[in-house]
């Protein structure tokens, strides 16, 4: 049976996809137009790793892994990279992951630069990476050792938590409701408006000082002040310049030796009549220890009392001088006779003047 030419093209289209499959999966890695310096690196596993991952960088991709195999009890890992300047003696390849979803690529660092360069068909250095399965492993090893007592701990520590959940529900619902003093300044509406007027007069306030107008604000804005306290900080400044060049009194009894001197012979003066009082010595020391002399005083002031009290009663001549007006208006009388006397002297003779002194008298 002859096919028609719809088959025929079919057929042609199948066979050119399947062809084409199989020069892409040949041909994958024939790359006749670039540069491919192979090298090798062994590593005690490369978990994930496949033929054809790519090798980086810095992240760059600069060559693929060409073969996987086993060798003296490490896997031995050939790669090519398309340049021959990227790779030096201190280089490291570690087996990295591309992300968490398990895909893996060959990775390389640049190495220091002054390190010099490998050739071609070297052995590359490699650092060991964890990957999952050792994450894993080393998560289920530590577990009991870890997690367990962290267990305990919870299990120890649940009814002390329960206990202060309920409290701080207790504290919370206690709050809400409005009972005691946080509780009223929560819900409390005029908190909030004390709180604003509050605000609003602090506000007013600062406005007030930014302006200056106040004595608090003048005192902020004046440069005056500023001023007049430099000027009072200099003058200060001055004064104690004087006072320890000792300038003035108060610089002469800071600086003088003298003063010291004197003062120092003073207290030592003071301190030699003190012991010759203490020792009973002098006038001022027999005054001090003799006790005679408190009973004389005694004495005397109780005479001068009992005297004083007999005055003021009127008893004696001292008293009737005191309290008596008869004596004081005779002695006026008598002056007056005295004055008339001695008028009458200067009109009159010797002998009429002593007659009438004596009338007057008697």
């Amino acid at each position: 049976m002859a096919m028609s030419t719809e088959q025929k093209v079919g057929l042609f289209f199948l066979a050119t996809l399947i062809l084409l499959a199989v020069m892409i999966e040949l041909v994958e890695d024939w790359r006749p137009f670039e540069d491919q310096y192979p090298y090798v690196s062994y590593f005690n596993y490369a978990v994930g790793l496949k033929v054809g991952d790519p090798v980086r960088i810095a992240g760059v991709d600069v060559g693929k892994v060409k073969k996987i195999s086993i060798e003296d009890h490490q896997v031995r890992i050939d790669f090519y990279v398309n340049r021959q300047d990227s790779i030096r003696e201190d280089s490291l390849a570690q087996i990295r992951q591309t992300n968490m979803l398990g895909g893996v690529f060959l990775g390389l660092d640049f190495g220091s630069s002054k390190s010099k360069i490998l050739p071609p068909g070297s052995s590359v250095n490699t650092r060991d990476s964890t990957n999952i399965d050792q994450l894993i492993t080393n998560l289920d090893r530590n577990q009991d050792r870890f997690l367990r007592p962290l267990g305990d701990l919870v299990d120890e520590s649940r009814e002390p938590l329960a206990e202060t959940v309920n409290r701080l529900e207790r504290i919370v619902t206690k709050i809400d409701e409005g009972e005691g003093t946080l509780g009223r300044l929560v819900n409390n509406p005029t908190l909030y408006d004390e709180m604003t007027a509050m605000s609003t007069r602090l506000n007013q306030l600062l406005v007030k000082l930014e302006s200056g107008n106040s004595s608090l604000g003048k005192l902020i804005d004046d440069p005056a002040l500023y001023d007049n306290l430099n000027q009072t900080m200099i003058n200060f400044a001055a004064l104690s310049d004087q006072i320890k060049s000792g300038e003035g009194t108060l610089g002469k009894l800071f600086v003088d030796d003298r003063l010291y001197e004197e003062i120092t012979l003073s207290v030592r003066s003071l301190n030699e009549i003190t012991e010759q009082i203490n020792a009973g010595e002098g006038s001022l020391g027999r005054l001090l220890d003799d006790g005679a002399l408190y009973e004389n005083i005694s004495d005397t002031m109780a005479r001068v009392n009992s005297i004083a009290t007999k005055i003021d009663e009127g008893q004696g001549t001292l008293g009737k001088l005191v309290n008596e007006d008869d004596i004081y208006r005779d002695a006026k009388t008598t002056l007056h006779k005295v004055e008339k006397s001695v008028d009458g002297i200067s009109d009159t003779g010797p002998l009429s003047a002593l007659g009438v002194v004596l009338g007057t008298l008697f």
